[in-house]
């Protein structure tokens, strides 16, 4: 491999790494529901948000104000992260 096919290469990669990153984000919002049956969160600001397998849920309640980290994909938006504000 030349040099400039190296570059080229090593280019690619970094943005890669760069739009996954871009792909997290985070939302203040209000619990609107929760809908154990299919593993979704919805919020004020009108998302819908994958809750994981793994992910513990039972202290959540509709009112609750939020700070809500996720992952998006092509799938939708995955909960990653949940933290109820005061």
């Amino acid at each position: 491999m030349n040099s400039m096919t190296k570059r080229i290469l090593a280019s690619i990669a970094l943005v890669g790494t760069m739009i996954s990153a871009a792909l997290a984000g985070e939302v203040e919002a209000t619990i609107v529901e929760i809908r154990p049956d299919s593993s979704t969160l919805i919020l004020s600001d009108g998302a819908s948000y994958l809750i994981p397998v793994d992910f513990y849920v039972d202290d959540l309640k509709p009112g609750m104000k939020v700070l809500a980290f996720y992952d998006e994909d092509t799938d939708g938006r995955t909960l990653t992260d949940v933290q109820i504000q005061e």
